[in-house]
């Protein structure tokens, strides 16, 4: 029996959930920092709503608008300076995966002696981060019930960290803030959100609760992606907007547990060097994760999908469905300069079968040579 799970995230749902606690938030204190980027929190109502909050309860507040589609560690240095120079007692991210895990990134700078990215990416920090509220507005990341921040380094390279003390105390997941998202972008968070759920559930870190989550999202997701494909034409309406964002929170539960596997780790590169959206960049190589399980734990892969009332080629379908052409083609002397990116890969190691650089190298080429 494994059933090892640990969860110090308070998740609050449903309309106006985040109007309807703002108690919560001073409980943490009477200074914050808000982290987001320039337009989705604005566009969403989810800034507005926040800030209303934070006066009705007399709590003071820093805005930082400026964090990036792939935050950098450069703008959560300022944002941290920012927040010990207002004394910011916690830290609210509002966004998708990049504010929120900007935020996680800033809790911590704020409070440590050592804000170089050596002593970041160490996850040995020598004070405790401050505390993290998270306000979702896509729905795909599920970073705001996971202890895990992805920052880019000074170099380019995206680059994850991990402790307990980054789950966020607070999850506010309110749905209406999603209805703004547009087409592209619903698709490639759904996206992302599967991947989640996909790699979560063929993972050597997998336990029974952590496949309970996996397995709800992708069921939830198979039918919605059947919709998400058609958003541009048809639009979502609330109730489906809210079934996403339940998935997009199991994945993020589920990979709590497991952390991700090859389609993350193979996917960063996408988005840093040719700007593709991180759900597009990492469901590209769904269709070859979902091929691999079947080589290497067959029957397994197979009850899984006959008990959602799927099948490989099915849900391969969906997900070209919904994943835009990525045309990029990659020469052999490219290859071989991501290569060491995968030797010794932690997210590689966490696959089912013999994964490893050849392997990743493989897939490269068939994909993009």
């Amino acid at each position: 029996m494994n059933m090892n799970f640990c969860l110090p995230t308070t998740i609050i749902t449903g309309k106006n959930c985040l109007a309807s606690n703002g108690e919560l938030l001073s409980r943490l204190g009477s200074r914050c920092i808000i982290v987001t980027g320039k337009s989705a929190a604005r566009r969403s109502g989810a800034l507005d709503d926040l800030i209303s909050v934070l006066k009705s309860e007399g709590i003071e507040y820093a805005l930082f608008d400026e964090i990036e589609q792939n935050p950098s560690y450069k703008s959560c240095l300022s944002a941290a300076l920012a927040a010990k120079q207002m004394g910011a007692e916690f830290v609210v991210g509002i966004g998708g995966g990049s504010p929120l895990d900007a935020a996680k990134a800033i809790a911590v700078l704020a409070k440590a002696s050592d804000t170089s990215p050596e002593a970041l990416y160490s996850s040995k920090w020598d004070a405790a981060p401050l505390p993290i509220v998270a306000v979702g507005t896509t729905a795909g990341t599920g970073s705001e019930v996971t202890p895990v921040s992805v920052i880019t380094t000074p170099n380019g390279i995206k680059k994850s960290f991990r402790a307990p003390s980054l789950y966020p105390v607070l999850a506010f997941g309110d749905a209406t803030y999603t209805m703004s998202l547009p087409p592209d972008f619903t698709r490639s968070t759904a996206l992302d959100a599967l991947a989640h759920c996909l790699e979560s559930y063929f993972n050597r870190s997998s336990n029974d609760i952590s496949r309970l989550f996996a397995k709800r999202g992708i069921a939830i997701l198979i039918e919605m992606l059947e919709k998400t494909a058609d958003c541009h034409l048809t639009p979502l309406s609330f109730e489906d907007r809210e079934a996403i964002y339940c998935a997009s929170l199991y994945g993020g539960l589920a990979i709590s547990v497991t952390g991700t596997a090859f389609p993350h780790a193979l996917g960063y590169f996408l988005s840093e060097q040719y700007g593709i959206p991180h759900g597009n960049a990492c469901a590209v190589y769904l269709e070859e994760f979902i091929r691999h399980n079947l080589e290497v734990s067959q029957e397994e892969t197979e009850l899984l999908f006959a008990e959602l009332g799927t099948d490989a080629e099915s849900l391969s379908a969906l997900i070209r469905k919904n994943l835009p052409d990525i045309k990029i083609s990659l020469t052999e002397e490219k290859i071989a300069s991501l290569l060491p990116r995968y030797e010794d890969n932690k997210s590689l190691k966490k696959c089912y079968g013999n994964v490893d650089k050849d392997f990743a190298a493989d897939i490269l080429r068939r994909l993009f040579s």
